[in-house]
């Protein structure tokens, strides 16, 4: 089993996150036809623009010497927010979207949780060392 610390994994997320949020932005009309179809493509456009700033975010959270617990407890909020909010947007709105657009939310969703996993253990670790 591969263990990945805190620090690395913020910095995968804020690349992976990065690059999800740059090709929302750069193509937001392709994406909204092939993802959710009847979307505005200003809308896409946001959201990959909110992604690269929520990426800048977690990046410099990544790289700063000492882990700051609030700021890591800021990334799983978001994180935990977005695990949640995802799967009740298309159990809510199903028919907004297309196979595809259910197959790369869920899947988004799923790298997503894995983060916030190793957040949440982050944030223990962080916990007990501020106790000792």
């Amino acid at each position: 089993m591969v263990r990945i610390n805190l620090k690395d994994g913020l910095m995968i997320n804020a690349v992976l996150t990065g690059m999800t949020g740059l090709g929302l932005a750069l193509f937001a009309e392709l994406s909204a036809i092939y993802l959710m179809p009847g979307a505005p493509g200003w809308l896409i456009a946001a959201l990959g623009i909110a992604l690269i700033l929520f990426a800048v975010d977690v990046g410099l959270i990544a790289r700063w010497k000492s882990t700051s617990a609030p700021l890591v407890g800021f990334v799983f909020a978001a994180d935990l927010l977005w695990v949640v909010g995802v799967p009740a947007i298309l159990m809510l709105m199903p028919s907004a979207f297309t196979a595809l657009g259910v197959v790369a939310s869920l899947a988004v969703t799923a790298a997503v949780a894995c983060f916030a996993i190793i957040e949440w253990q982050g944030l223990k670790a962080i916990g007990s060392a501020q106790a000792a």
